[in-house]
Order: structure tokens, then C-alpha cells, then sequence
């Protein structure tokens, strides 16, 4: 399990994969998948999906603070399509163990929540990285039964309409800039789009955490009420 701190993933306070790999095969260009990018380098199986057990008995499980954040997964999509059921049982009855702690997860796949039952600490949450994507994957998400529903709007691609969707059901958004390609095109609008989104999460009154270089911009840290 890793800590989290500068530079880093701000938005929670630790890591811990237990689920690796994805084959959504992103075009987000050279390197632009950051997960992918730092799974070439750590694993030996790459960036394919692979379950990892050890994950499960971490050592530093029951020693963190009560109320910790803990991410499950990060570095791939844990309810794609190609993972098998029993290692989404794995990570979830792992949050039935720990009820002190927070578990979220995030997917670009939301729909296949609806095939597990979650205890009260897993925070639910979908990717919606282009506008193409946002009413599927909010739908899906809107329908899941959790205590908090999340979006994270990373890699930010394109503008996005939170009002006209309905997010007044939702409880926090994240939004964060593609930070492996330097070189994207999404760089030279990202700032409008974000601020956008910020702008109609707070006619909502919908909690926002901005990431990234973006931070430096817009100074929102929130968090949802409900922990």
C-alpha cells in the first residue's frame, strides 16, 4: 500500500493495487495512459490485466489512520469487461473487513456495479474522459447503490454538460488534465473546459477537487460531506 503525498494521486490517501492492467487501449497517444506508462516499467506483465493476491494482506492494512482513503487498483480497471468476478469479490469483501477505512473505485465500465453489493465505506465512481461517453457512463453510475457516486473528469477531453445531465444525484467530481503527453491537443482548452465544469458543479452545489497542473489555476480541494 502506498501513501500518497506531492505529486501523486491527491485525492486519496493511499493506493494499493490489487488489480492490474487494462485493455481499453486508450487513444490518448504516446504514453498517454499514465497507468500503462508506469506498468511497463514495474510489472512483468506489463500492462496485462493480472490479479495480485499479496494486495489482500498488505502490512500496512489496520495500521493506518481511521477514516483513510484508500484507492484499490489504480493502475488499471478493476470492472472491466475481462476481469473475472472473483477478483471484484476480492477487493470488496477486503472492504468488509476493514469497515474503518474509505475504499473507492473507479471504471470506465460502471455499469457492471450493479452485479456486486458494496458495504457503506466503498465510494463508486466512473471515468468520463470525453463528451462522447458522459451520459452512458453518468447513467450508469446514477443507478449504482453506494453511500458516495463519484466522476472523474481525467484526462479532461472535451466540454461537458453536468447540469443538463442530472449530476444533482452526484457527490463529488474530480477533474484532472492528461499529464503523460505533454503534447496533447486537450492542453490548449483544458483550462475553459474545467472551468466550465466548475462553474455548473457549483450551481449544483456538487463538491470539487481539481488535480494536476490544473491546481494551480483553480484552487478547489473539496471533498464530499459524507465520509
Amino acid at each position: 500500500m502506498n501513501r500518497q503525498g506531492p505529486g501523486k494521486i491527491e485525492w486519496t490517501d493511499y493506493t494499493l493495487n490489487i488489480v492490474t492492467g487494462c485493455e481499453y487501449g486508450c487513444d490518448y497517444g504516446p504514453d498517454g495512459c499514465y497507468a500503462n506508462h508506469i506498468s511497463q516499467r514495474i510489472y512483468p506483465e506489463k500492462f496485462k490485466p493480472t490479479f495480485r493476491p499479496k494486495g489482500l494482506k498488505d502490512k500496512d492494512l489496520g495500521r493506518v489512520p481511521d477514516g483513510s482513503r484508500i484507492f484499490l487498483s489504480n493502475m488499471g480497471d478493476s470492472f472491466g469487461d475481462w476481469v473475472p468476478s472473483e477478483w471484484i469479490e476480492a477487493q470488496i469483501e477486503l472492504a468488509r473487513k476493514y469497515p474503518q477505512y474509505i475504499f473507492q473505485f473507479l471504471t470506465k465500465n460502471p455499469s457492471r456495479y450493479h452485479h456486486f453489493v458494496f458495504p457503506s465505506n466503498c465510494w463508486l465512481g466512473t471515468t468520463i474522459d470525453r463528451p462522447e461517453v458522459q451520459h452512458e457512463r453518468w447513467n450508469a453510475l446514477a443507478s449504482a447503490k453506494a453511500k458516495v457516486k463519484f466522476v472523474s473528469f481525467e484526462p479532461l477531453l472535451g466540454s461537458m454538460n453536468v447540469v443538463e445531465l442530472g449530476f444533482s444525484a452526484l457527490d463529488w467530481i474530480i477533474i484532472g488534465e492528461i499529464t503523460a503527453n505533454p503534447n496533447h491537443e486537450s492542453h490548449k482548452y483544458v483550462r475553459y473546459w474545467a472551468e466550465d465544469i466548475i462553474k455548473q458543479a457549483q450551481v449544483l452545489n456538487i463538491p470539487v477537487f481539481v488535480k494536476n497542473d490544473l491546481g494551480a489555476i483553480f484552487p478547489q480541494r473539496e471533498f464530499p460531506k459524507v465520509r
